[in-house]
């Protein structure tokens, strides 16, 4: 009798268990990447009244006489499967399509989580808002990607170097209609003529010295006859710059500029000085110009005193290469560049390396061409330098790779983010915080990148969702309440059984 009563309060037990997980999934219906689990039940331990015995010559044989002692719980699992994505628009949300796990870090020691609902901390951290543990990845350094598993941090106002301007490309078309120059062409008045108007062109680009000071390079290109163009730099329109001011007496006192760096010289043609406003003062009425060392603009009675001044200088080399700084663009009868032509430009700048580049002319229609048209189109662009820039956002792809955008319109690979993979993802322990550490029956951990080691990609700017089916979650309730009620049943049916046992006594 007392077998019966037993068993019933095992199926009330382990049935509570049961509804104790169901309570537990559906609690964390919303909770982010929560894994729902399940409770399976095994039989209990079966007492042996009767053993069988083998089947004799002329009869058949006995099975063993058996009662069962009530169940037990045969297991608690984690059930694995993908989530739902929930879009969130926030690029440190992370979500993981497949079996993988993020590994966090705290001091030493590695945890494993599926929910991607990071944040960067005060120190750049990339971090899990549930406790801090900090996301594990692997950093770049300058583009290369680093040895050994690490915390990822994104600082915000990291710096990227500048670049110098080595290239730029010079394309589009020159007008093969265009008469040939009359004149000089290096006289103003010349290039004014309403005869030149079509012969000649002019390009101007900012690229970029060795400090990411941006300076601006102009060329001027005009025609010399059939399939000919000559070409140079133009060095006031390209050159430095500066304010100063001229002081109280009269005339006023020298005026040193930059010493050139070795190579380099400081022609008095490429000397000017203007007014604040911007009126050009002439040579030799107002200045002069000394080569020095050091090199000075030297000024006349008639240049006003305590005066704002601009003066534009530029830096060429003292001997020039050919086709440096200035050139010829020679054509075929088709209006393709012939092939053999290179151009580059060189000067020095105060204070940082000399600006030297290439011009990319490129061949074919592609490239810079001779054709008719009503007007030359030939233009200097994407020249490849930049200035120097910090981090303000980045970006994570489904490789786990995060990349950088850098205030000077750069992009820089910054980390990649590690996951881990297990043979047996339902042996870890779960310690809250939406956590999991390895146990002895999970494997360890396998380490790699999302697609590449791991059969996992991520997607950034969502989240997995809990797993939790709650339609399955209300039926699985009903049928432990069921088997609650039953195992009860039986325990009170045991009782009156009990009850009348005892009434025999009377």
């Amino acid at each position: 009798m007392l077998r019966s009563l037993f068993a019933g309060v095992s199926g009330l037990r382990n049935n509570q268990v049961r509804m104790d997980v169901i309570g537990n999934n559906i609690a964390n219906v919303n909770t982010v990447a929560f894994k729902a689990g399940r409770v399976t039940f095994k039989e209990g331990f079966a007492q042996l009244l009767q053993g069988a015995s083998r089947p004799p010559g002329d009869q058949g044989g006995i099975n063993p006489v058996q009662i069962g002692l009530g169940m037990q719980i045969g297991s608690i699992d984690q059930i694995f499967n993908q989530g739902n994505l929930e879009t969130t628009g926030l690029n440190t949300d992370v979500a993981i399509q497949g079996d993988s796990f993020f590994v966090v870090r705290k001091g030493n020691q590695s945890f494993y989580t599926r929910a991607g609902n990071f944040q960067v901390d005060a120190n750049g951290q990339m971090v899990s808002p549930a406790n801090g543990f900090i996301v594990q990845g692997r950093m770049y350094e300058n583009g290369v990607l680093q040895d050994g598993i690490q915390d990822i941090r994104l600082p915000f106002g990291q710096k990227v170097s500048a670049k110098p301007t080595s290239e730029a490309v010079l394309a589009g078309n020159l007008n093969a209609s265009a008469p040939a120059f009359q004149g000089d062409f290096q006289d103003p008045i010349d290039r004014a003529l309403p005869i030149n108007e079509k012969s000649w062109t002019e390009s101007q680009i900012a690229v970029f010295d060795s400090q990411g000071t941006k300076r601006d390079i102009k060329i001027q290109m005009w025609k010399t006859g059939p399939n000919s163009w000559d070409w140079q730099i133009d060095p006031i329109a390209s050159g430095v710059i500066e304010d100063f001011q001229t002081d109280a007496i009269s005339p006023p006192s020298d005026i040193g500029l930059p010493t050139p760096s070795a190579g380099y010289e400081i022609l008095p043609a490429n000397v000017k000085v203007y007014s604040a406003s911007g009126t050009e003062y002439l040579t030799p009425a107002d200045y002069s110009f000394s080569s020095g060392p050091p090199p000075a603009v030297q000024f006349t009675a008639s240049m006003p005193s305590n005066s704002e001044i601009k003066i534009s200088y530029f830096m060429s080399p003292t001997a020039a290469t050919a086709n440096e700084n200035s050139g010829t663009f020679t054509f075929d009868s088709a209006g393709i560049m012939n092939t053999n032509i290179s151009a580059a430009i060189n000067f020095a700048v105060p204070g940082a390396n000399p600006v030297q580049l290439n011009l990319k002319l490129n061949g074919g229609v592609s490239g810079l061409t001779q054709f008719a048209s009503t007007a030359s189109t030939a233009v200097l662009r994407d020249q490849n330098g930049y200035t120097a820039g910090t981090l303000q956002n980045f970006s994570i792809d489904r490789f786990g790779l995060i990349t950088g955008f850098f205030t000077n319109g750069t992009t820089s690979s910054l980390a990649r983010i590690v996951l881990a993979d297990f043979n047996n993802p339902s042996g870890m322990l779960r310690i809250g915080d939406n956590m999991y550490q390895e146990s002895a029956n999970s494997g360890g951990a396998v380490l790699g990148f999302a697609l590449e080691g791991s059969q996992s990609q991520l997607t950034s700017g969502a989240l997995e969702m809990s797993n939790v089916d709650l339609a399955q979650e209300f039926t699985n309730m009903i049928v432990a309440q069921r088997g609650f009620q039953a195992n009860g049943k039986v325990v009170s049916t045991s009782d009156e059984m009990l009850q009348e046992l005892m009434n025999i006594k009377r």
